[in-house]
């Protein structure tokens, strides 16, 4: 499979792979889990309680939802009273955002802003980095930086949320789906490579939507994807003092077998 060129950095709005075309392949009959339909929606509260449920929030809470795409989390987590900032690159994103925010009357602070340059200081009582959205740069320095972003947006004694569906024992053992079909709701069908190089740590995969016609549009994409003791090692380096880690939105404790990787990291 071509690799993609790191100049290209398809997580640009200019290169498409967000957007419209991210948005269509989002929404999917099957979801990501194996064996569990849910429709995007149901998908949507179960992640939101879960959020709730695992950085044990009260109600009224300030967080920051980075990148927050089209709005998902961020407006059914304002729509249960807390005060959100939801922060992402790409316009087409934001605008769908702020127009589904507007239609049920709750208020997010959408910003278009790219994630390593965010400059907060102590503001929020959490930050949510939701499904696979970390080690999208090129340099592990860089991936670092926006790690330290997030532990400077964070108030003494709040904490992180950091969400993949990207495990890699399960790779290494053969348990990850490198090439899957799902059924979009638009009526085409979307192909999903993902090709773990152990050599450069990255992911380095592909989306291929195709219509009842044939017609086909792919977008690759290169992630820096990190183990569990990677992770945490990078979370102790910028100051994360208390850190957790689980396979599921139940609190289910995390093994190498986990299809979720999701690690709470207090300040």
């Amino acid at each position: 499979m071509e690799e993609v060129d790191c100049e290209l950095k398809w997580w640009t709005e200019e290169y498409g792979f967000f957007g419209d075309y991210y948005m269509e392949g989002d929404n999917s009959i099957e979801g990501y889990l194996i064996g569990q339909q849910q429709t995007l929606e149901e998908r949507t509260n179960t992640e939101v309680e879960g959020i709730i449920n695992l950085l044990n929030l009260k109600g009224k809470e300030k967080i920051l939802d980075i990148p927050s795409g089209y709005g998902r989390h961020s407006i059914n987590l304002a729509n249960k009273g807390f005060n959100l900032t939801g922060i992402d690159i790409n316009s087409v994103l934001l605008k769908k955002a702020n127009l589904d925010a507007q239609k049920i009357g709750v208020n997010v602070n959408f910003i278009k802003e790219n994630m390593i340059d965010i400059n907060f200081d102590k503001e929020f009582d959490a930050v949510i980095n939701m499904f696979y959205s970390f080690g999208f740069f090129e340099s592990d320095e860089e991936n670092n930086k926006v790690l330290r972003n997030f532990y400077n947006a964070l108030k003494p004694g709040g904490k992180l949320l950091f969400h993949t569906d990207v495990n890699i024992p399960r790779i290494l053992s053969g348990q990850y789906k490198e090439d899957e079909i799902r059924h979009l709701h638009s009526q085409k069908t979307l192909r999903i490579i993902d090709k773990y190089n152990p050599q450069d740590k990255r992911i380095h995969g592909a989306w291929i939507i195709q219509d009842q016609f044939g017609k086909i549009i792919r977008k690759d994409y290169s992630v820096r994807v990190y183990t569990l003791e990677e992770f945490v090692s990078m979370c102790k380096q910028v100051g994360f003092t208390s850190i957790e880690a689980y396979g599921d939105w139940n609190k289910t404790s995390y093994t190498e077998n986990s299809e979720d990787m999701i690690i709470i990291a207090q300040k």
